[in-house]
């Protein structure tokens, strides 16, 4: 077991050498991107990365704290799931209603790999390759379907306004 204080150092060691496994890695248009924070330019849609001692795993967060909003979003990914799945190459898992530690509901889209772990330097190389080719073929998707959440959101404040 570790303290907190291992804990932190070892999770701050992992995601900055993948920082640095990816720093050579462009987005699809030739921009520089930190890949730990994707830009997907939607207040609501995060693309996230996690490891702890069992799994790995990437996943599209939907976090609008309006539910129906939430849905709406969440039910424009399931329109577009034939697509997604022929860019991202596998079936992802799909959970409209998913639940974090503290409460907060939210929609998550998600792909993961067991039998690795963060504290394992050994598995860190599997690990990177696993978020690098689902990171890049993500983004391949979201630019090429962007622009369909971007109107859904303008859609979303431009009917708030009345």
């Amino acid at each position: 077991m570790f303290s907190k204080k291992e804990n932190k150092e070892i999770r701050v060691l992992f995601y900055t050498s993948f920082g640095r496994y990816m720093s050579n890695q462009r987005s699809l248009n030739g921009e520089k991107i930190k890949w730990l924070n994707y830009p997907t330019k939607i207040k609501d849609i995060h693309f996230k990365l996690h490891c702890d001692k069992k799994y790995a795993s990437i996943f599209i967060d939907i976090q609008h704290k309006d539910e129906d909003i939430r849905k709406l979003f969440f039910d424009q990914f399931k329109e577009l799931k034939k697509p997604f799945i022929q860019y991202v190459g596998v079936p992802w898992s799909w959970e409209k209603e998913y639940k974090n530690e503290i409460g907060f509901n939210y929609s998550r889209i998600i792909r993961k790999i067991n039998d690795v772990s963060i504290y394992d330097q050994n598995s860190w190389s599997k690990i990177f390759e696993f978020y690098k080719s689902n990171l890049l073929r993500l983004e391949e998707f979201w630019m090429n379907f962007n622009e369909v959440f971007k109107q859904l959101e303008s859609q979303r404040f431009s009917s708030n306004n009345f």
